[in-house]
């Protein structure tokens, strides 16, 4: 195997050199790669190309099996690996390579290879040299199903890892909200799209006391920030830190530029309803004509069972590849989505924006129009700032609802081109100095946006006007009141755990109480106890609180009521403090959910006196720390309220199951891949990666950035190489060897 997969990739790589002048051909390169105190490599290099073996090697050293197995998965080979029944961060191993044979990852990765520039194929054919060089190096840590890796893998593993939620999410989307029944993997990636989270702010360099622009980006999700992977690369004047999608540099920063990225972005895709011939269900008509499918058949190999073959069929509109997702007597449903046959084009983007030393470079590289839809902010050295709901939105024909199944047998609802760049919602340096879009509309990104839902046709905008969250709330907040913004209040914002209208809340169970008197009088001491210490309470959802867990169970309490009727619950719901309170009629409940919160405390924990953190806890390997920064739900329509404030999720947005046997409850999302940026000289920069820099559970970095997370601390990148040399804890010099 090992034989194979040399060979394999020598062949490629002779290829990609054949591009380089004779001297560079011919000469031994070398790269360090040093590690910091938290395992992360620091990839030191007088090439790309070398840096970029580096990369491969050091991921190799830290997460092979689960970079492997995201290859498998975008190549649609996950079963060949793990047979039928399950496979790590991929669930179904048959369903999710059904679905990658359908998008045609593979295929469209090795066409977008071929698309990129001659140096950034070097670089992604070195990464995985680097890869396959350590696994020879190490055939024991090598599983045996260990696949020969190819050059447009990354390709593949960027567009696959993205696709459902995003790419092709909205289509998905579109078909679900028609009623159509989805597969389960295309329901589950469409609903995971719509609920997505995160956060993302600029502060201009005149707010801030070190006159120099601060960028914060904070992805969230599930709190196993393991699909991205860290590390510092300083590869020729390639100079990157923070976090890549193998190696695409997708959420890392440069000497210049620095940026985030949240959910929200234009409709880049549709669902079509089909009529089909019923005596062949491969004909469809459109235009008055009958037109046949296209068919592609994939063996999908089964470890331990026999192959088996599915057959995809496609229809042609908007003139790409467009696979059926559903069917039903007599029609079909497609989707179609503009990024069918561009991949390459996002790793090339990411690429020249990892290379752009200013916003107008950063605009230049995003007019490819190859990012995957995404709220995408950028901060740089110079003070300049620009947001962009980026995504690659084609023209629409007007007349018809683009959020549900389009009919599909005429031309009147094909697209009519590509908008470009300039037509998407964007706002540069904005005069207030800050801005930011936490999952919210981009009419209240800052006070009195200029980004308002008029300016853009519908599809474009996509997005209800004045829609907020809690999250977006706080940091307006925040940011709004900042003149003299010190770095370590912006890492205290960043860290943030406030729950947005405390003080409403607590003036009205004030008020329930009052008018609940005798009720309280003769209610239990434990009672008593919870009102006065949610009465006190400062907002903060402090891992060390009684006051905060108090406060939390008795909110869910208020969610949980029986017999509330749509009356009570809008009166006991959503953003109390812009209601004027809780009229009279209905404060009783509050005192309902107060004896709920007693007895749910009695019962689950046999005492109401728990922290925040003796209950809540992130951790892994049967090693857990307690956690604060929680999110307060309506369990009733799970995440799903993180769109809008009818939750309460602090800026860390943790959230957590249910009780298990002991009655903790462990946190399964939030913030896992923090970066605070600020341009001073030398750059202050810094990173919280859950739940740590290794998946191998007997190295010590598998689960140690998960205390720095229980006790609210960033750790230092050591951007700067002189910086670094005082922290370095291990170091290796691998020779770089190109046949």
């Amino acid at each position: 195997m090992n034989s194979r997969r040399t060979l394999g990739i020598g062949a490629v790589l002779l290829a990609v050199v054949s591009a380089w002048p004779a001297a560079a051909a011919n000469a031994q390169e070398q790269v360090t790669i040093h590690r910091d105190p938290w395992g992360v490599p620091h990839i030191i290099a007088e090439s790309e190309e070398a840096g970029f073996y580096g990369l491969g090697w050091a991921q190799a050293d830290d997460q092979l099996e689960f970079i492997l197995t995201m290859f498998l998965s975008a190549r649609g080979e996950a079963a060949a690996a793990y047979g039928a029944e399950t496979a790590p961060r991929v669930g179904n191993p048959l369903a999710a390579d059904a679905q990658a044979r359908m998008w045609r990852h593979a295929e469209e990765a090795r066409a977008g290879w071929e698309r990129l520039s001659p140096q950034l194929r070097r670089n992604y054919a070195h990464y995985v040299a680097g890869m396959e060089a350590w696994m020879r190096a190490h055939p024991d840590r090598t599983p045996d199903w260990a696949p020969d890796l190819e050059p447009w893998d990354p390709v593949a593993l960027s567009r696959f890892v993205l696709w459902g939620g995003y790419q092709a999410g909205q289509g998905l989307q579109d078909c679900a909200r028609g009623g159509v029944r989805l597969a389960t993997a295309d329901r589950e990636a469409a609903e995971a799209g719509a609920r997505g989270a995160s956060n993302e702010w600029v502060l201009a360099p005149w707010r801030t006391r070190d006159d120099a622009m601060i960028v914060l980006s904070d992805p969230h999700g599930g709190i196993d920030g393991a699909f991205s992977y860290e590390s510092r690369l300083h590869a020729g004047d390639l100079h990157a830190a923070g976090y890549s999608l193998g190696p695409m540099l997708i959420l890392t920063h440069t000497r210049d530029v620095s940026w985030g990225m949240t959910t929200g972005a234009p409709d880049v895709a549709d669902c079509y309803e089909v009529e089909v011939d019923p005596a062949d269900s491969l004909r469809y008509r459109y235009d008055g004509e009958w037109r046949r499918m296209e068919t592609h058949e994939a063996v999908i190999e089964v470890r331990g069972g026999e192959p088996i073959t599915r057959t995809f069929a496609y229809t042609r509109h908007n003139e790409v590849l467009s696979p059926v997702v559903a069917r039903e007597e007599g029609k079909a449903w497609v989707v179609s989505t503009a990024y069918m046959h561009t991949a390459g084009d996002f790793d090339q983007e990411v690429y020249e924006i990892n290379r752009a030393s200013s916003i107008a470079e950063v605009k230049q590289a995003m007019r490819r129009l190859g990012m995957f839809p995404q709220n995408v902010m950028f901060g740089d050295r110079h003070g300049d700032s620009w947001y962009i709901r980026a995504g690659r939105t084609p023209v629409r024909p007007n007349g018809f609802d683009w959020n549900r199944p389009l009919p599909g047998n005429t031309s009147a609802s094909a697209w009519l081109g590509t908008h470009p760049l300039e037509d998407l919602v964007q706002l540069e340096t904005p005069a207030a100095g800050y801005m930011q879009n936490n999952n919210i509309s981009p009419d209240v990104m800052l006070e009195a946006s200029p980004l308002t839902a008029d300016r853009y046709p519908s599809y474009i905008y996509n997005d209800r006007s004045g829609r907020r969250n809690t999250r977006g709330v706080r940091a307006v907040e925040v940011l709004s009141g900042a003149w003299d913004f010190t770095f370590e209040e912006a890492v205290e914002l960043s860290l943030d755990e406030k729950w947005v209208g405390t003080e409403a809340w607590r003036e009205a169970l004030r008020q329930a109480l009052e008018a609940e008197r005798d009720r309280v009088r003769a209610a239990s001491p434990h009672l008593r106890t919870l009102a006065r210490r949610i009465l006190s309470f400062d907002g903060h959802a402090r891992q060390a609180s009684r006051a905060a867990h108090a406060y939390l169970v008795w909110r869910e309490q208020v969610f949980s009521l029986p017999d509330v009727d749509e009356e009570a619950r809008e009166a006991l719901g959503g953003p109390i403090w812009e209601k004027g309170g809780i009229p009279a009629a209905h404060l009783p409940r509050l005192v309902d959910a107060l004896e709920a919160a007693v007895e749910f405390m009695l019962e689950t924990y046999g005492s109401v006196d728990r922290t925040l953190g003796d209950v809540f806890r992130i951790g892994r390997g049967g090693r857990t720390w307690p956690l604060g920064g929680l999110s307060i739900l309506d369990r009733s329509g799970g995440g799903g309220c993180a769109v809008d404030l009818g939750c309460v999720f602090t800026l860390r947005a943790m959230t957590a199951g249910a009780p298990d046997s002991l009655g903790l409850r462990h946190v399964q999302s939030g913030s896992r891949l923090l970066r605070l940026v600020q341009f001073t000289d030398p750059i202050r920069s810094f990173t919280l990666h859950n739940y740590g820099q290794s998946e191998n559970p007997d190295s010590p970095h598998y689960v140690d950035q998960a205390r720095l997370t229980s006790e609210r601390r960033l750790k230092p990148t050591y951007f700067d190489p002189a910086e670094l040399m005082n922290h370095v804890v291990s170091t290796e010099v691998l020779d770089v060897s190109v046949p």
